[in-house]
């Protein structure tokens, strides 16, 4: 069997990592609204949002990360919170995910960040036991709840 290897996504990769978050948007019974073209501007265009990674096996993505920076401003420190992980379900099990998460960890400690963050949801007992095998820990959030407002979408083109 031929070893997981990761790196950084191109975008040449995003049509198969549409497919993936496709799949990850299912299994949280959501439907995914991402087409390639928004998957290529958020990461790959002029200002990227996300930093991606895949994980291949035998030249064929078999999962990837999506990492965003975040900054917890009074203390002047960086941490990377991945928004993403997702691994085939025909590969589950094989080391990929532990794969990913540590070249997270890499491209984090590139970066000076204190640490990863990530939300998991409170029913995903197998995730969050993954998790904990790796070394995170449950942080207590100080009661925090998010909140958001709606803004109206513009278009790239128009003007402000």
């Amino acid at each position: 069997m031929e070893q997981i290897t990761t790196r950084e996504a191109r975008a040449c990769d995003a049509e198969r990592i549409v497919e993936m978050i496709a799949h990850l948007a299912q299994h949280h019974d959501d439907l995914a609204q991402i087409e390639v073209e928004d998957l290529v501007f958020l990461c790959f265009g002029p200002t990227p949002w996300l930093k991606l990674i895949v994980a291949e096996r035998e030249g064929q993505i078999v999962g990837y990360a999506a990492l965003q920076k975040k900054v917890q401003l009074q203390f002047a420190r960086r941490l990377m919170d991945v928004q993403h992980l997702f691994v085939d379900a025909a590969m589950r099990g094989q080391g990929v995910g532990r794969a990913l998460m540590q070249s997270a960890a890499e491209h984090a400690a590139l970066h000076r960040c204190a640490g990863l963050t990530l939300g998991v949801m409170a029913h995903n007992l197998h995730a969050q036991g993954f998790y904990r095998e790796i070394g995170f820990e449950e942080r207590e959030t100080g009661g925090a709840i998010q909140m958001m407002r709606a803004l109206p979408l513009q278009c790239a083109h128009s003007n402000p």
